[in-house]
């Protein structure tokens, strides 16, 4: 379900040629697709998630001596499940694992999430001419989001239940330090651009913008309040570390691209000569890496020592060539 309000503001006399529109929008989502996987102590324990992770206490209202998560041994009901994963043809665990094995995760996607996204889509733009040096435009697009409220099982009790905001959220301690109250997410992008041409010719300058956020990744193990001593660097303790002030903050990021083309128009005597663009693009001018990022594991992608949501291929160069009849 989408709702959303907007307006614009075009003058036609003072400051002809300015136009700028924003709009409001919220969107809704039913029976999201979400991803129970990569179990986690937390998850495991939540009982809105038992479709996902069954443990022997799981089954109790079936069997009473289901009562135990220690000794799955002595639930019937929970040993009959794993006894029938485990003859499954694709099965690599061997048969004689069976009393070993405590919990199950169906790491299937299903239909259970809400999601509500909120925000603001604005552009602004403005176009004028000045005699024999050629016309000019100036502009903005971008969107500032509102909230992003998650429900991983909507009417369930607990975290599970609770909406959970990706843009005001409180994210799990670095090393002892809280994280609360943060960006899980870009909150603003947005892409600036100058423009002129002037006959044949054109040139134009873009900038990107990607707002700061913090990932989700772990800590790595010797920062903050995770050494065996004070002011060490050995990982396995509670004490400050010589590296106190780490975050999983990614900072924002700027990148600048450039757009030139020539346009042989209706010029040439040759009618094959006529309507031929040449343009020359050059992406990320500056050859801007993605700031470094502490990810280990692959939740939410690949392991890297890079911001995995930013392009790393750099600068790159195209020649665009096309003929118009």
């Amino acid at each position: 379900m989408n709702w959303a309000i907007g307006g614009e503001f075009a003058p036609t006399a003072f400051l002809s040629g300015l136009d700028i529109q924003a709009t409001w929008y919220q969107t809704k989502i039913t029976g999201a697709l979400v991803n129970f996987g990569n179990p986690t102590s937390t998850g495991a324990a939540q009982g809105a998630r038992g479709f996902a992770y069954i443990t022997p206490t799981d089954l109790v209202a079936f069997d009473p001596t289901c009562n135990n998560n220690l000794t799955p041994s002595t639930c019937a009901p929970f040993e009959d499940m794993v006894r029938s994963l485990l003859a499954n043809p694709r099965n690599t665990v061997v048969p004689s694992e069976l009393t070993n094995i405590m919990w199950i995760n169906d790491g299937g996607t299903f239909n259970k999430g809400d999601i509500k996204l909120s925000g603001i889509d604005w552009q602004a733009s403005y176009d004028w001419d000045w005699p024999d040096i050629g016309a000019w435009n100036v502009g903005i697009v971008g969107t500032y989001y509102l909230h992003n409220y998650i429900t991983t099982v909507p009417g369930a009790t607990g975290l599970a239940g609770t909406p959970l905001d990706t843009f005001h959220t409180d994210l799990a301690q670095v090393g002892g330090i809280p994280q609360n109250g943060v960006e899980s997410l870009p909150r603003m992008r947005y892409r600036a651009r100058l423009g002129w041409s002037n006959g044949p010719w054109s040139v134009t300058g873009f900038m990107d913008y990607n707002s700061h956020y913090f990932h989700t990744q772990t800590a790595p193990p010797n920062v903050n309040f995770q050494c065996t001593t004070t002011g060490g660097t050995t990982p396995g303790g509670t004490l400050p570390c010589l590296i106190s002030n780490y975050t999983n903050i990614q900072p924002s990021q700027y990148t600048f691209d450039l757009s030139m083309g020539y346009d042989t128009g209706d010029d040439p005597v040759n009618d094959y000569l006529k309507h031929i663009g040449i343009q020359v693009v050059i992406q990320n001018i500056m050859d801007k890496a993605p700031a470094f990022q502490y990810r280990t594991q692959a939740q939410g992608g690949n392991p890297a020592a890079y911001d995995i949501l930013k392009s790393y291929t750099g600068r790159t160069i195209s020649l665009i060539l096309t003929k118009t009849w």
